[in-house]
Formats: C-alpha cells, sequence, structure tokens
C-alpha cells in the first residue's frame, strides 16, 4: 500500500472517530435536554394535578357543608314537628297524671 493510500485511511479512521466522538456527544447533550424537559414537564404535571386536587376538595367542601346545612334544615324541622306534636299532648298528659295523683 502506498503512503499516500495510508495516509488516506488514517485521515478516513481519524474522521470517523471524530464523527463518532461528536455523535456521541450531540446524544448525550439530547439525552440531558430530553431529561430535563421530562423533569420540567413531570413538574408542571405536578403541580396541575395539586391545582385540581385543590380545587375537587374545595367544591367537595362546600357541597359538604351545603348538604350539613340541609341537614340540619331537616333535622329542624323533624324536632318542631316532634315539639309541637308533645306539646299538643301536654295538657291531656298533664291532666291525666293529677287524675292519676288526685284518684289514687
Amino acid at each position: 500500500m502506498s503512503l499516500d493510500a495510508m495516509k488516506k485511511v488514517s485521515e478516513a479512521e481519524a474522521q470517523a472517530k471524530q464523527i463518532l466522538s461528536d455523535a456521541t456527544a450531540a446524544s448525550r447533550q439530547m439525552i440531558q435536554e430530553a431529561e430535563a424537559k421530562g423533569r420540567a414537564l413531570q413538574i408542571q404535571r405536578q403541580e396541575e394535578a395539586r391545582t385540581q386536587v385543590q380545587a375537587m376538595m374545595q367544591e367537595a367542601e362546600a357541597q359538604g357543608a351545603k348538604n350539613g346545612e340541609e341537614i340540619m334544615r331537616h333535622a329542624d324541622n323533624q324536632c318542631a314537628v316532634l315539639r309541637a306534636h308533645a306539646e299538643s299532648r301536654l295538657d291531656a298528659a298533664s291532666a291525666r297524671i293529677v287524675e292519676r295523683i288526685v284518684m289514687g
């Protein structure tokens, strides 16, 4: 093999090594950028999810408070009905007690 051909082969090998080295560096850089973008996207999605959960919790708490108020109104109404019913029977019950005491 001539000196010129050997020189060309050596240059080609050196060029191939350089291309491989550049490609390796570029791929490492792409991987780092992709990982950084992935982490940023993950953080963004976690924050979005946290915001959604907070909104859902606030909505659930508001609905729970509304339901609690409805239950309290219903219980108050039931108490009023029972109280009215008891009060309507109070005179009769008092009279019966007095009658038992007096009649003995």
